[in-house]
């Protein structure tokens, strides 16, 4: 993949790999072993999230490929992306995820932080991802939205973001944030295969796609 990687340009001015490594259903040595050799045959472009439970693992390999275990491999080469389960999106709980996120991987910023979905649980927090994930469990999130929103934001704020973002929102969701955003999402990460065309219509920033290639597609659309 050296010197053949795309990129795409996020409204934020960074540049985001087109291809990424997505790290769902990889635990353990398996997901270590993963992400070392995604790395090494030049992947810059890990996707991660709280609820896979495997961060630290993740954090582990790419610790090793930036301490000599891919030479010349800085922390600026590796766009890194995480996202903030749906038990610990009240504001107050916010900073506490992804401050977990950050220690778990070994970062002191992530590239790209994101709203994983657009719904809150009762179970688990920011240490114990729930293990019951089924739909009656999830409540939508239209009354906290704009405060949540409000607490990522803070988050670029204080420097330990980049970038934030949705996932799996839909039209309607993603109008509600934009009609009240003052940093505009940078990505959706959906599966485009769902609605692709009418997301176009109404989105000018990038649709992450985690459902091609395995995990990670990115399309961007103007």
């Amino acid at each position: 993949m050296e010197g053949k990687r795309e990129c795409f340009t996020l409204n934020t001015g960074a540049r985001i790999p087109a291809v990424g490594l997505g790290t769902w259903q990889a635990d353990g040595a398996s997901c270590q072993a993963a992400v070392a050799t995604a790395l090494e045959v030049g992947y810059r472009h890990l996707d991660c999230a709280h609820l896979y439970g495997n961060e630290t693992d993740v954090g582990q390999a790419l610790s090793e490929a930036l301490n000599g275990g891919v030479p010349g491999l800085k922390r600026e080469d590796v766009f890194v992306t995480s996202k903030l389960w749906c038990t610990t999106n009240t504001p107050k709980r916010i900073g506490r995820a992804v401050e977990i996120s950050l220690k778990n991987l070994g970062l002191q910023y992530l590239d790209l932080y994101l709203m994983h979905w657009p719904v809150f649980s009762p179970l688990g927090d920011a240490t114990d991802p729930p293990s019951h994930r089924s739909e009656e469990l999830m409540k939508p999130l239209p009354r906290r939205m704009e405060a949540t929103w409000r607490a990522m934001e803070e988050l670029v704020r204080k420097g330990l973001v980049r970038a934030i973002g949705l996932s799996n929102f839909n039209i309607a969701q993603m109008e509600e944030i934009l009609s009240y955003a003052k940093i505009v999402p940078a990505v959706n990460q959906v599966g485009l295969h769902h609605e692709e065309n009418h997301l176009q219509e109404i989105w000018h920033s990038g649709f992450e796609d985690w459902y091609k290639l395995w995990q990670g597609t990115f399309k961007m659309h103007n």
